[in-house]
């Protein structure tokens, strides 16, 4: 009865982890900048905040992490430069999609623990490789032709998986070609994730619902947790290391937490819930937009 009852109240505390983890971000956001300065910024960059309402969901209950919203919206609609948007898309993934992943490991939400470990081999070195030696040597409409580019990649990686319609629970990972694979697409993912802010997610979704023909909701709650250990480090990067994460980007980011740490944890939430068709063309409609908007701007320069 004994050994019950402690279990329960270990189910009970991990259950608050999400909760808790909230809590302290808003008492050091407050703490940081104070409340009349905190709602200052906030009110100052209101559109940033209000990107991020719908990017946070999108981070949280979807493969596309929230550069999908904050990077077009950034350089295409608010005329950022690309290489800010990245900055900021991944520093702003450390607060939402670490929310969302708490959220998913602590609320009993599936998700495939063995791909995370081995993906990180690969996500953690790509995204340090990109943002040291690549990064700066692309163009600016390269950057954002690549995004699209690999949007197109993970909508016909859906489609293919929707039409198929064969899903497994389990996968194999005792096969050592598929964990080297896992590695490896996970290293290319994060080096597209150091030139764009997101792409270990995409990539990582997408070998789980080809390859090991994964199911929908639970590939999708794997990579946001892959996403959020990426993120972090990189902006560890961004931060200590190449002093990327500029005043501007400061204020961003202290202006969209407040939004993504309820928001991203939402999607995570949702996303277990919804019907997988509704997810579905919810990611569908948001690719098609994005990849409309960048071949108008090609165009445009043309």
């Amino acid at each position: 009865m004994t050994a019950l009852s402690m279990n329960f109240k270990n189910r009970s505390f991990r259950q608050y982890i999400p909760l808790l983890f909230l809590a302290s971000t808003y008492i050091c956001w407050l703490f940081m900048q104070g409340i009349n300065s905190a709602l200052a910024n906030f009110m100052s960059q209101i559109s940033i905040a209000i990107t991020m309402i719908f990017g946070s969901f999108v981070a949280g209950g979807t493969a596309l992490g929230g550069g999908a919203v904050a990077f077009p919206v950034m350089t295409k609609v608010l005329a950022i430069e690309p290489a800010t948007a990245k900055v900021f898309s991944l520093a702003i993934q450390s607060f939402g999609m670490t929310a969302a992943s708490l959220t998913i490991i602590f609320s009993g939400i599936k998700y495939y623990r063995s791909v995370v470990l081995l993906a990180l081999f690969g996500a953690l070195p790509g995204v340090a490789i990109s943002l040291l030696f690549i990064a700066d040597l692309l163009p600016r409409l390269v950057t954002k032709s690549l995004f699209s580019v690999f949007l197109l990649v993970f909508a016909i990686t859906l489609l293919r998986a929707h039409w198929k319609g064969k899903q497994q629970l389990d996968i194999d990972l005792s096969c050592k070609k598929n964990n080297a694979l896992v590695v490896f697409v996970a290293l290319l993912g994060g080096i597209v994730s150091g030139l764009i802010g997101s792409g270990a997610d995409i990539a990582i979704f997408a070998l789980l619902m080809l390859h090991f023909k994964a199911d929908l909701k639970v590939a999708t709650a794997t990579s946001v947790i892959v996403m959020a250990v990426t993120s972090v480090f990189a902006s560890g990067i961004n931060l200590l290391y190449l002093n990327a994460i500029t005043a501007p980007i400061s204020q961003y980011v202290l202006a969209a937490i407040p939004v993504v740490v309820i928001g991203a944890p939402l999607g995570a939430y949702c996303c277990a819930k919804v019907p997988k068709s509704v997810l579905l063309s919810f990611l569908l409609m948001l690719i098609g937009l994005e990849v409309a908007f960048t071949l108008y701007e090609i165009i445009g320069n043309l």
